[in-house]
Formats: structure tokens, C-alpha cells, sequence
């Protein structure tokens, strides 16, 4: 059982706690979105993001509702993400920090297109890459094989992230936008001191 568990199912989307959130695209940086959160709890802050799911649009600079789950809890439903049985590669994949560093076998230089296309390969069933910007199958394809074959059962440190997945509706007309993942440490969550045991540094 993750350790983290305890200290994160209290984050689910069945909690009605007072939150908003909004987003901005990114062209360059280490994330697809920076994510602004509203909240009266751990998720007050500014966080950086991912997109979760291809099918639904999100507006930059509106602010939405959201609820939210845990990547690391143990029930997320298909409808959060497609598929949550690869949520663990996709903690390892975000903690990995790729975006800027050169891929193996002279690929080039990870981008934030081969990221978002590699985390949608393990949790979306529908996408494609049109929105995305600059990317190489070949890099996604590394880092979906990498993370598959690394992250399988990881658990982020205390001084590691988490992926929090945002579930936003539109305040006006309650229409459900882009499940989005934000990246947050760790250490913002109860039961989790730093410095502690892990070697994951």
C-alpha cells in the first residue's frame, strides 16, 4: 500500500471544499500549462500542468470550478482519466524533468510536444498531435517506454510531485472543460516531512 495514500485519499473529487482554477498555455518552459489554483486547502498556489485529456478544450485566463483526485489513489475512475492503471508511469514521467535535455541515439532535445504526446499515449484513448507543437515520435516513443518500464509502481519522495488531476466545470452553465494534471510537491501534503527517509532525490 503507498504510503502516500492515507495522506491523499482525503483529495478526491466527492470533497466540496471552495476552489477555482485557471490556466495559460505555454510555448516554452518545463510544462504545457501554469495553473493557477484558488483553494482553501493544500492546493492554494501556482502550479505547473498538463493536459489530461485530449477530447475537451480549456480557455486561458477563465475561472473555472474544479474538484479533484489524487493520481496516487487507488479507485480514479475512466472518465478522470482513460487510463488510471498508468498513473504511477506518469508521476515517474513528470519527476524525471526531460523537457530541455538531449534524447539518446542523437533525437535531439526533448520538448514540451514529445511530453504531453507520451503522457496522453499512457492515459488517453483519443488524441492526436495537432495541438501540440514541436515533437519527435521517436522521443515520445522513448519516453512512453521508459516510463513503462521504470515507473511501474513508483511513489514520488517528499521532495518529489505529485500529479493532481483537476476535474474544471465553467461557473456559468456548469459544462465540464479539460481535465487538467498539475504537478505539486509532495511536502504540501499532511504526514509528509522534510527532510525524511527516501533516496529519491
Amino acid at each position: 500500500m503507498k504510503t502516500l495514500l492515507l495522506s491523499l485519499l482525503i483529495f478526491s473529487a466527492g470533497n466540496a471544499l471552495a476552489r477555482t482554477m485557471n490556466v495559460q498555455h505555454m510555448s516554452t518552459g518545463a510544462s504545457y500549462f501554469t495553473v493557477n489554483v484558488t483553494d482553501v486547502g493544500a492546493l492554494n498556489g501556482t502550479f505547473a500542468g498538463w493536459c489530461g485529456d485530449w477530447n475537451t478544450h480549456i480557455e486561458d485566463g477563465i475561472n473555472y470550478n474544479a474538484k479533484f483526485w489524487s493520481s496516487l489513489a487507488p479507485n480514479v475512475p475512466t472518465d478522470v482519466v482513460n487510463h488510471p492503471e498508468y498513473l504511477d508511469e506518469v508521476n515517474w514521467l513528470i519527476n524525471q524533468n526531460f523537457v530541455g535535455k538531449p534524447a539518446p541515439n542523437n533525437l535531439g532535445v526533448f520538448t514540451l510536444g514529445d511530453m504531453q504526446l507520451a503522457i496522453w499515449s499512457m492515459v488517453d484513448d483519443e488524441f492526436d498531435s495537432s495541438t501540440v507543437g514541436e515533437f519527435s515520435q521517436a522521443r515520445v516513443d522513448y519516453l512512453v517506454a521508459r516510463a513503462k518500464k521504470d515507473g511501474a509502481g513508483y511513489e514520488p519522495g517528499c521532495r518529489k510531485l505529485v500529479g493532481i488531476i483537476l476535474i474544471p466545470t465553467d461557473p456559468t452553465d456548469g459544462h465540464h472543460t479539460q481535465n487538467t494534471i498539475i504537478l505539486v510537491p509532495r511536502y504540501k501534503f499532511p504526514k509528509c516531512a522534510v527532510p525524511d527517509t527516501d533516496t529519491d532525490l
